[in-house]
């Protein structure tokens, strides 16, 4: 299937005429003060052989969009990270979590260039960053500087790439427009082989009313390949019958290398009977509309997909359409065929593109169920094991008479969602391997055992920020006299991936008896424990041996004199509090690195330590104030 200008939309004539490349074609569009003709290129941030992706520009996060590029480093860290510009550094950041040790480039050309995940920075910066390190007796801290204050000039090593604040090495690498808003890096001369294209893995069809069917039946229907080893689905599709308004979503997955790193396509275009119904395109977005990533996906347990068409609160620059599934009056698509067109296609020009044909009904009049290749798929969440109450992406399709406690939200009463949602809340007991699991972490239920377990359900998360909700809203015997009082070891816990995770603080009633509320940021199963058990701090009572790093300097990174090693340290509960990590070594205050994905700490010893026996002293408190102290003995040997 060829469709006219298939590559690029609407621009697909423009560019065949004109003959411009594509990463060429697309710098323009992309906002003001770009550098004129004259200007020196970009250069890569690193010097591998390979430029592999392990991520891309607006990968889906869990409510938020991937902001640049992950630059895979041979699963290593250590490699020098380049300006890729002339320009002046402006921040330097150092952190547990997130980026990390990053550092943040605004070059002549007016763009910001983000470097994050560093093991090191370099001499100048490590020397400011130490400092101030030192001065507030922490390791997180936060550098601003004046535009010309701290100049680079292109080429010039600003770090080494790592793998802080993040689970592997990498270098993360973003470009900001002079506005500070995230763009595609492709499209600014980051540019990486690529021959292959996305893979659409699977088509699924929704209803979106209580009245629709599809093949005959109200539950949505799948479509993926069969067998094993298949390249997903390509070409005409087999025909599905529809009455009322359908909702498509696909799961797409793109691949820049031989690596098969799972990445995301940089467009999809929808077309129904030839003319485009929707069009996501990966261009741009701006760091405020981060929460709009919760409209793109149609996203219960064991399913995540794109949805095929823009929703109405989505302003996202790059979307366009609209509900187009609902058809001209709202019933859904006129009586007759059609033919839905799918196309999906990354930054190189690489596409994979399939139909649909489409056989529509009256929604009074709809066709008897139909057996076809298409499979029955209940995409809804279940509310319990013992009815058929579910929940589907659209509310319209609830069964809200059958369902005991349904909260619902909307933006019209100042409630903080992007567009109206259902919240169902079940209470309910854990179960053994949940209250097996509680006691492997140190958590004890914290109050009456008969309340131990609240889900709050949905199967649509359209929210802005996190909603404030009662824990006990569903009790009508319960107050809160039944939950301790003001307790830091009290916490909030989800499941999640067989392991109770902390999801925050139970905030104090505004009046008695109004029940304690806590903010809630997914849906799941949740319960409050009391953190009972300290952190581990591993190893203690043993000598860790640390030798001379010979390895000298990479030009304007000074390595360090000995071997940076690590301490274990561990919380199952509420999980360490990084501020409260102290170290002395042989009894005077050390700055050391929390590397907490990793469960551990990072020490790096003064460059003019002396051989021989030294004694690391390390404390550290979870969130839940529960301390733990041990000494560690170094014998540091040439």
């Amino acid at each position: 299937m060829h469709w006219p200008g298939k590559r690029y939309g609407f621009f697909g004539p423009l560019l065949a005429c004109s003959g411009i490349l594509l990463t060429a074609a697309w710098i323009s569009p992309l906002g003001a003060a770009e550098p004129d003709s004259t200007a020196i290129a970009p250069r890569w941030p690193l010097d591998l052989p390979t430029r592999y992706l392990t991520s891309n520009f607006m990968e889906y996060r869990s409510g938020r969009f991937h902001a640049g590029l992950d630059l895979k480093t041979c699963s290593q860290t250590g490699f020098a990270a380049r300006a890729v510009e002339d320009g002046c550094v402006v921040r330097v950041r150092a952190t547990p979590f997130a980026y990390g040790r990053a550092v943040y480039l605004l070059g002549n050309s007016g763009r910001t260039y983000v470097y994050a995940h560093l093991s090191r920075f370099s001499d100048p910066i490590r020397a400011m960053v130490r400092a101030r390190q030192v001065e507030a007796g922490t390791y997180r801290v936060r550098l601003q500087f004046k535009p010309g204050e701290m100049a680079v000039r292109r080429g010039d090593v600003i770090g080494l790439t790592g793998e802080s604040g993040t689970n592997g090495p990498h270098l993360h690498f973003e470009v900001r427009d002079v506005d500070n808003g995230p763009v595609n890096p492709l499209a600014m001369g980051f540019v990486v082989p690529d021959t292959f294209p996305p893979i659409i893995h699977a088509v699924r069809a929704v209803p979106a009313a209580f009245r629709s069917r599809i093949d005959g039946e109200p539950t949505a229907r799948l479509l993926k390949p069969e067998g094993a080893g298949t390249c997903g689905l390509t070409g005409e599709l087999p025909q599905l019958q529809v009455a009322g308004p359908v909702a498509f979503a696909a799961k797409i997955i793109d691949a820049a290398d031989i690596r098969d790193h799972k990445l995301e396509p940089w467009l999809i275009e929808v077309r129904l009977d030839g003319d485009v119904v929707y069009r996501c395109r990966n261009d741009r977005y701006d760091f405020s509309e981060n929460s709009l990533q919760r409209l793109e996906w149609l996203e219960v347990p064991g399913i995540r997909d794109h949805w095929l068409h823009r929703r109405s609160a989505n302003s996202l620059t790059g979307r366009q359409g609209g509900e187009w599934y609902l058809g001209p009056d709202g019933a859904g698509l006129a009586p007759g065929s059609h033919v839905l067109e799918i196309l999906a296609a990354d930054f190189a020009g690489n596409e994979t593109s399939v139909s649909i044909p489409l056989l529509a009904a009256d929604v009074d009049f709809p066709q008897p169920p139909s057996r076809g290749a298409w499979l029955g798929d209940p995409v809804s969440v279940a509310l319990n094991t013992l009815s058929d109450n579910n929940l589907h992406p659209f509310a319209e399709v609830n069964n809200e008479a059958q369902m005991r406690s349904i909260l619902h939200f909307s933006p019209d009463n100042g409630d903080p969602v992007l567009e109206p949602m259902t919240l169902a809340v079940v209470h309910g007991n854990q179960n053994k391997k949940q209250r097996r699991q509680a006691g492997k972490q140190g958590l004890e239920v914290a109050f009456n055992p008969a309340y131990s377990s609240v889900s709050f359900l949905a199967a649509d998360w359209p929210i802005d920020a996190a909603l404030v909700v009662r824990y006990l809203d569903i009790f009508t015997d319960a107050s809160d006299t039944l939950l301790p009082e003001k307790d830091p070891a009290v916490m909030v816990y989800r499941w999640s991936k067989d392991e109770w995770k902390p999801a925050g603080r139970l905030i104090e009633p505004e009046y008695h008896g109004a029940g304690r509320k806590f903010a809630l940021s997914s849906p799941g199963q949740h319960s409050v424990f009391r953190d009972v058990a300290t952190p581990m701090i591993f190893p203690a009572d043993t000598v860790i041996t640390v030798a001379a790093d010979p390895r000298g300097q990479i030009h304007g990174v000074t390595l360090p004199s000995w071997e940076i090693f690590p301490v274990g340290l561990l919380d199952l509960g509420s999980g360490i509090a990084p501020e409260s990590i102290i170290a002395t070594l042989d009894g005077q205050p050390i700055i050391v690195e929390p590397d907490l994905p990793r469960d551990r700490v990072l020490v790096e010893l003064p460059d003019e330590l002396a051989v021989g026996r030294h004694v690391l002293h390390l404390k550290a408190a979870d969130e839940a104030e529960n301390e733990a102290e041990a000494e560690v003995l170094i014998d540091c040997r040439e």
